[in-house]
């Protein structure tokens, strides 16, 4: 890369860097293409050299790498061997933590994502969240492996995981919009423990 290419990219990092900011701090519609530029003391249209597309463009860049990073932080917590060696309740509590995490540690990221809806459409934000709580293959993965080692019975290891995940994907949105479930710990413990109740080996369940 020549010294010409390397400020084109430095300055294309700036406009990311300043308009994620502004678009976190705002929202999109309240972020000027001009507000964008004047944060880093570029002249007027230079955004268009970079970016083409203009402010939807950049939005949809900043979306890009924000939600990739996101992605990296779970996947860092996705260790199956690590929740494979825990007990079935724990495991499901250090699951639902360890997300938990990760989305307060992301929650503007996240909070900015879900409230566009005049750029990211429907379909384009359960995507967001479906990528965040993550598809049902590690689960069920990880399901498979308590099978196998004895501590749980055979079942639909699919459907079991898309259950926890519902309740991940419930977490994601409540943190994103707010909602407190400090009182909802104990709760929760409960639904750990009737799960881990159902799927012990010993238990039959009628059809």
């Amino acid at each position: 890369m020549n010294k010409r290419e390397a400020q084109a990219a430095e300055s294309k990092e700036r406009l990311l860097r300043s308009a994620s900011r502004l678009f976190m701090q705002k929202g999109y519609r309240d972020t000027s293409i001009r507000e964008i530029n004047r944060s880093i003391d570029m002249a007027d249209g230079l955004l268009y050299h970079y970016f083409p597309g203009g402010k939807k463009e950049i939005f949809l860049k900043v979306y890009e790498d924000s939600l990739s990073k996101v992605l990296d932080s779970f996947r860092e917590k996705r260790n199956i061997d690590d929740y494979a060696a825990l007990p079935i309740v724990q495991m499901l509590e250090t699951i639902y933590q360890d997300f938990s995490t990760v989305v307060f540690d992301n929650v503007d990221v996240i909070r900015t994502i879900l409230r566009e809806e005049e750029i990211l459409d429907a379909i384009v934000k359960e995507d967001v969240l479906y990528s965040i709580c993550g598809n049902t293959q590690w689960l069920t993965e990880l399901l498979n492996i308590k099978y196998k080692k004895g501590e749980i019975r055979e079942m639909d290891f699919e459907c079991a995981a898309s259950t926890i995940l519902q309740l991940l994907y419930n977490r994601v949105m409540g943190i994103a919009f707010g909602f407190s479930d400090k009182n909802m710990s104990e709760l929760r413990q409960r639904y750990f423990e009737h799960l881990a109740m159902l799927w012990k080996p010993d238990t039959v369940i009628e059809r």
